[in-house]
């Protein structure tokens, strides 16, 4: 298994500089247990578009995922805020309704 280097800032705000991957963040945030199945989140992009966006979320370390059975789940890779603890409050705060 790879391991994952921490994020810079700037790394951080490019992948959430997409509405799709901010949104994703975002549902996770909001999430009751924090977690979601892959196929739970609200999108408007074709299937393989958004499996992309997930995709380069968990190489970047941001997001992690768990299998069970054939579920996937996802849920916001904690050590993120560990360098940015402010992070959760702008992507909660970030409006995405005009994307």
């Amino acid at each position: 298994m790879n391991e994952i280097k921490p994020l810079t800032a700037e790394q951080i705000f490019k992948l959430l500089s997409d509405p799709v991957r901010l949104s994703v963040m975002q549902q996770l945030i909001d999430a009751d247990n924090k977690e979601m199945t892959c196929g739970s989140f609200k999108h408007n992009v074709q299937k393989a578009t958004f499996s992309h966006h997930i995709k380069l979320l968990i190489e970047a370390g941001m997001l992690q995922r768990r299998e069970e059975g054939v579920r996937k789940y996802l849920s916001i890779h904690k050590s993120i805020f560990d360098n940015f603890p402010e992070l959760i409050t702008l992507i909660t705060k970030a409006d995405i309704s005009h994307s």
